[in-house]
């Protein structure tokens, strides 16, 4: 085995032959041309007749010179990467080494000044004519501490995480999972279900990492452009798979996880895909094979947050469609709030879940009427007033009263008395602080136009039509 710093730039760019620009953690040349950087570093090379790693010479050395590596690494912080490299006769190759690292992090992540790269990497490539004839790169490659490095001859290759992966993984299991439940618990699916899931399925990891990186962005601004261009390659290759897989590809695990996830980044970013996306989601509910095809638990879960999606996202992207959701008992989309197992074990938290219900019921009952012509002005205040004090006693504190967004948006929309305006207002305020989700500054600002316009205009035509957005 031979160590060697290079100064020339990522094998990539060399194996190509042009000149490297050296940006880490990915050189912008690469990014360009959608090839996946090594970026710089010191790089450990495996000779050929290393392949037999039956060896007991060989594993020793290779485990001293590991060991060596890890005592160096105070004195001199370099990044170790690992690449096999093809021996020139014909015929032989030699098996890639793997490493692999097990890192846990419980504690909110450092945002790095870096500039991230987020979005859907692209499918591996062939070696072209201007491969460097020594060598190349077979294996994805992962930045390792010292600390971490443990020589193995696995039997199957090992899936690797990106630390930058982990950053946004991690962000996303400790800050957005939690608040797309009522109640976090351990078996919170968005954790549990689809964690596991980006860890194996490319796309799905993707697009967490590019919600994670939205809603890092509002302490991070510099993280905004990656996710979008992240955001923006994500979505065209789902139009692209629409128009070309057949239904039983199209209609997969994958692509439902992955549309579920970027209508999570809907409610962080504001931003009015969640149209498509939706009726996407919805379509893929109704698809039996599809549902079929889930485990038990899978499909719970799956079906759950399409029904709070079609729930609180149909009503706010067209009057018809928000009619034709509404027109099924709003009992019929709530299991989302009655998921967490040790509901009935907890008086307090099973009587704060019923009164959740009720002031949902009372808010749909509000757009329907509105939308319909069916309440006068007077009516139309004492429904405002019985769901404030359903709701009183419900400080935005408690536990779950963050799934109360959508609730809190229509009764401000429907209130023509000042001190109903400045109760909903404030509360969306209050519940903006705790789940940092975008779309609910944008709700109250919208909330301005909506009163301003309330004399001539339905507030149920104004936010459809004018500004729709995922306000949950």
């Amino acid at each position: 085995m031979s160590l060697a710093k290079r100064n020339n730039g990522c094998l990539e760019c060399r194996t190509r032959r042009v000149r490297c620009d050296k940006t880490e953690p990915e050189c912008f040349k690469c990014c360009k041309k959608g090839i996946k950087c090594s970026g710089q570093g010191i790089e450990c090379r495996f000779s050929s007749h290393m392949k037999n790693g039956n060896s007991p010479r060989i594993s020793q050395a290779a485990n001293r010179a590991a060991g060596n590596a890890a005592k160096a690494a105070p004195r001199a912080p370099n990044r170790y990467r690992w690449v096999t490299v093809t021996s020139k006769q014909s015929g032989s190759s030699p098996d890639a080494t793997k490493l692999s690292s097990h890192r846990g992090s419980t504690s909110p992540p450092k945002v790095s000044n870096a500039q991230p790269i987020v979005g859907p990497v692209p499918p591996d490539k062939p070696p072209s004519d201007t491969d460097s004839p020594d060598g190349s790169l077979d294996d994805d490659v992962e930045e390792l501490g010292p600390r971490d490095m443990q020589l193995a001859h696995p039997q199957r290759p090992i899936q690797a995480v990106s630390p930058q992966a982990r950053l946004f993984f991690n962000h996303f299991s400790e800050f957005i999972a939690p608040k797309m439940v009522v109640f976090d618990f351990k078996g919170n699916g968005y954790r549990d279900i689809l964690l596991p899931l980006a860890c194996e399925d490319e796309l799905v990891g993707q697009a967490i990492s590019v919600i994670a990186a939205f809603h890092l962005s509002q302490r991070a601004p510099h993280m905004r452009m990656a996710a979008e261009v992240g955001q923006h390659a994500i979505l065209s290759k789902l139009f692209r798979d629409s128009l070309q897989l057949e239904p039983r590809r199209l209609f997969s695990l994958s692509t439902w996880a992955t549309i579920l996830v970027l209508l999570v980044g809907e409610t962080i970013t504001g931003a009015n895909n969640y149209i498509h996306l939706l009726e996407i989601l919805s379509n893929l509910a109704q698809s039996s094979d599809a549902v079929q095809s889930l485990s038990v638990t899978t499909r719970g879960f799956i079906r759950e947050q399409t029904r709070m999606f079609e729930l609180f996202g149909f009503p706010l992207s067209s009057e018809t469609k928000g009619l034709q959701t509404l027109s099924k008992q709003p009992d019929y989309y709530l299991d989302f709030m009655s998921s967490y197992p040790s509901l009935s074990k907890d008086p307090q938290q099973y009587a704060n879940v019923a009164v959740m219900k009720e002031a949902i019921r009372q808010a749909c009952d509000l757009y329907r009427n509105r939308a319909l012509h069916l309440i006068s002005k007077e009516e139309s205040i004492r429904s405002v007033e019985r769901l404030r004090e359903t709701v009183l006693d419900l400080e935005p504190s408690v536990d779950g009263c963050h799934a109360l967004v959508w609730t809190y948006f229509v009764a401000a929309a429907e209130s023509t008395l000042p001190e109903h305006r400045a109760f909903f207002s404030q509360r969306l305020q209050s519940l903006y602080s705790c789940t940092e989700f975008g779309t609910i500054p944008i709700a109250v600002q919208s909330l301005e136009h909506i009163w301003a316009n309330s004399d001539s205009q339905r507030w149920t035509e104004v936010v459809t039509r004018q500004r729709p957005i995922l306000i949950m």
